[in-house]
This record gives C-alpha cells, sequence and structure tokens, in this order.
C-alpha cells in the first residue's frame, strides 16, 4: 500500500458489482480498483475497459498472486467465499466478502481463524446496517426509548425468486433467500437483539417457473421463517421471502420493535420514504418519526429513494469505502468475518431445523 493509495482487486465481474462495489472502490479517493476477476474474458475485458480497470483476469488466483495488491473483494456466488477469502488471506491480503461469508459454519470458522490469526482487515458487506433507517432505530434503543425490551420481529420480502432462477436459488450452491436476504435480516438482529442462543426454522421452495425456464434439480427455498431466540431473553421472528409481489416497492423490511415502555414500527423499501412510528406506552396517539438529516450526511435528499441509496454509498464511509478506510487507518474490522461466523451459525442451525423438525441451540 502507497501512503496514499489502497490498491484493490475485485472478483465479480457481477451486476451488482457493476451497480455496487466497482463504482464504491473508485469513489474512494484513497483507493485503485487495479484489477478484476470474472470467468467470461470477453464480459470480464467489456467491465474493465467501461471503468477504466486495467488488469483483467479469469483465474482468481492470478489476479491475488500477479498485482501487488494489498485488499481484494470476493463478491461471488456463495459456494466460492471460502476457497477465494482463502487464498487471499493466505497471500497476506485484507478481504471484504460478500454474505452470506461460507456455505456452512466450518468454512466460515476456518476463515475467521486465518483473517484473525494473520491480523488482516476482515470483513461482510452487509449492506443494510449501513442505511439511516436502522442507525436511527439503533439509536432509539440505546436512548432507552422503548425501556426493555421484549421481542423483535423482522420481514424481509421480494419477488427476484418467484421464477427460481440462478444460483441463489440451487440448494446445491446456496442456502436460498435464508441465506440470501436472511443473512442481511439475522445480522441486524444481532445488532437490534444481542447474539442468537435458539432458532427453530420452517423453509419452504415456493416459485412459479415459465414454462420454457430451467429450474435448478435441488430447488432452495424462497421462503424462511425462523423463530429466534437471544442470549438477553428477546424472542421474535424473522421471515425472509423471495416470492412475494410488491409492485412499486422493490423489497421491503418491515420491523417490529416492543419493549416496556413503547414500540417501534418501521418500513422500508426501495421506492418510497422511510416510516418510522412510536406508540408509546399509555398514549393513543402515534408519533411519526423522520430519520435525522445528519445520518444522511451530505446525500441529495431532493433525489428519489433509490438514487439517494446509491449516492449514500457512493460518499459515505460504508461497504467497500469503510474497507478501504479500515485498511487506511488500520481501524477495528466492522462487521468482521466474526459476525459472519455467528451469522453463519444462525443459517445452518435454521437449516438443520427445518431438515430435522427441531430447535437448535446456537453456541
Amino acid at each position: 500500500m502507497t501512503a496514499s493509495h489502497v490498491r484493490v482487486g475485485l472478483i465479480s465481474t457481477s451486476w451488482f458489482a457493476g451497480m455496487f462495489h466497482i463504482p464504491l472502490t473508485q469513489s474512494h479517493e484513497g483507493a485503485d480498483l487495479v484489477s478484476i476477476c470474472g470467468r467470461d474474458k470477453t464480459n470480464a475485458d467489456e467491465i474493465a475497459a467501461e471503468h477504466g480497470i486495467k488488469n483483467v483476469h479469469t483465474d482468481y488466483r492470478a489476479l491475488v498472486d500477479n498485482d501487488d495488491l494489498d485488499a481484494v473483494i470476493v463478491a461471488t456466488p456463495d459456494d466460492c467465499h471460502h476457497e477465494m477469502a482463502m487464498y487471499a488471506l493466505r497471500a497476506g491480503k485484507h478481504v471484504l466478502c460478500e454474505k452470506p461469508m461460507a456455505s456452512t459454519v466450518a468454512e466460515a470458522k476456518e476463515m475467521t481463524d486465518l483473517a484473525e490469526h494473520s491480523g488482516l482487515v476482515n470483513m461482510i458487506n452487509f449492506t443494510w446496517r449501513w442505511m439511516p433507517f436502522y442507525t436511527y432505530i439503533r439509536e432509539l434503543l440505546a436512548e432507552g426509548t422503548i425501556g426493555e425490551l421484549f421481542y423483535l420481529n423482522i420481514a424481509y420480502s421480494s419477488s427476484h425468486g418467484i421464477e427460481h432462477q440462478g444460483w441463489r436459488f440451487d440448494a446445491d450452491r446456496a442456502a436460498g433467500v435464508l441465506g440470501d436476504l436472511g443473512s442481511h435480516v439475522i445480522h441486524i438482529a444481532t445488532l437490534l437483539a444481542g447474539d442468537v442462543t435458539a432458532v427453530s426454522a420452517n423453509l419452504q421452495s415456493y416459485s412459479d417457473p415459465q414454462t420454457d425456464q430451467t429450474v435448478p434439480d435441488n430447488p432452495a427455498n424462497t421462503s424462511a421463517a425462523l423463530l429466534m431466540e437471544y442470549a438477553n431473553g428477546v424472542h421474535g421472528t424473522l421471515h425472509t421471502s423471495a416470492a412475494t409481489n410488491l409492485g412499486n416497492r422493490g423489497q421491503e423490511q418491515r420491523v417490529e420493535i416492543a419493549g416496556s415502555q413503547a414500540t417501534i414500527t418501521g418500513v422500508m423499501d426501495m421506492f418510497n420514504p422511510d416510516r418510522i412510528l412510536l406508540s408509546r406506552r399509555g398514549e393513543d396517539e402515534v408519533e411519526e418519526l423522520v430519520v435525522p438529516e445528519r445520518l444522511w450526511g451530505d446525500v441529495d435528499r431532493t433525489a428519489g429513494k433509490f438514487d439517494r441509496t446509491l449516492e449514500f454509498y457512493r460518499k459515505m464511509s460504508v461497504g467497500p469505502r469503510l474497507f478501504v478506510d479500515t485498511v487506511h487507518q488500520n481501524l477495528q474490522s466492522n462487521p468482521s468475518f466474526r459476525d459472519g461466523l455467528h451469522v453463519q451459525k444462525v443459517v445452518d442451525a435454521a437449516l438443520e431445523s427445518d431438515r430435522t423438525g427441531r430447535k437448535i441451540e446456537i453456541e
């Protein structure tokens, strides 16, 4: 790493890499995105040319070994994370990995142990944790607004699994919507209620494929309902769905947090204004709260919700930009691989609970 720049390589040429990882990394004045890797050389060359990325690879090991990198972003399908992150860590590279961090707890633990032993920056890209919506809710809880926390319910819905397309819904490669959207809300739940100690789960594979569509031989879940227990005695539910038609909402997250003195109810989707309602004990009137302007920084609040969100990620120290800051300033990795390991334990426990019909305790 030079005095002013972190040299970054990206292993991914997906649409999400083009929308998120590439522009966010390049928006940081202290980062140089010098390499990209994708299996399709023609596609990788086109993306590199579009974004001014110098080096193109089709083998992730060549990217790690040949380009004098400081850091690597692993944004590939879930079943590739362990192998690629371990290779980068063994080469002494800081790693930002997409969620969920691995396919099993054993893989996630191996990644965590190596990252912590090496002293390298290790982060998981739990994108929603940084949104002002959740930051404000966390502030309200920290201020004691609801009193003693009783229970927490979160629902995260989308429609991208209705036709059961892609590797995310192939159970031989990924954990379905449980791993996809579920890893996000499990992480959010730990921020709001603490560590998870037990889970009971029911997973279903609802879909309506097109007549000419190829469906995976082993379809993964598109609906995951979890009953959660936390170390502090709180309980609640998490439900993630990739089979919910939402129209102009795109994706939607609903949060209900009940306490001894008040209840917070929040709704956030991709295109409409956030709503947070506060219902205080003994009061009939419901107060509508507004996310403070300070949490948006200098983002243009007149822009549409989707564009405003993208601008937030391009300007604030979040996601890949926070990864670069953490490497630059030798900060504590947050969210770290250890955070990802805890989420992986919940995902694996949910899969086991669904298989066995039992509540699964989490160490």
